[in-house]
């Protein structure tokens, strides 16, 4: 069994490198209004990032209890998603143009949006933290796809 803070430890780590693919597409960026918003995304995954540091510190006690664990099944199909989608995208992102970083980025916000709807039902007392977090990534989403239009 896996505890419910290595699944957060997860999506932390989701949440830097979308901090460091974000920094990187604003500074390739010529346009004002394309650099701001990845400016603004940036900041956010910094945001996300501290939600879950503070998830996992405040979940760390409850390691012992039975509704803080997940069978290894599920973890591992979360563990296996995470690296196999979504950190090897924002890597491919460093050898591409900005256009085409932009249809990654839509790709890395739609598989975040599923590993963190697939840790909702896991998530304890963290459910709506968790959503929040689900719905704020879904508006990055929309937000990268008006820039594409």
């Amino acid at each position: 069994m896996v505890n419910l803070s290595e699944l957060l430890s997860i999506a932390l780590n989701i949440e830097s490198e979308g901090y460091a693919f974000y920094s990187n597409l604003a500074s390739m960026q010529a346009d004002g209004a394309s650099k701001q918003l990845f400016q603004n995304l940036a900041r956010q995954e910094r945001e996300h990032q501290e939600i879950f540091k503070k998830l996992i510190v405040d979940t760390s006690h409850l390691d012992f209890s039975k509704d803080n664990w997940v069978s290894e099944e599920v973890a591992g199909y979360l563990k296996s998603y995470a690296n196999m989608s979504i950190f090897p995208t924002m890597t491919k992102m460093k050898q591409m143009n900005s256009t085409e970083a932009l249809k990654l980025a839509v790709e890395v916000e739609k598989d975040s949006i599923i590993f963190y709807s697939e840790l909702l039902p896991y998530a304890g007392n963290e459910k709506e933290t968790i959503k929040k977090i689900i719905s704020e990534e879904k508006r990055h989403l929309m937000d990268l796809l008006a820039l594409l239009s």
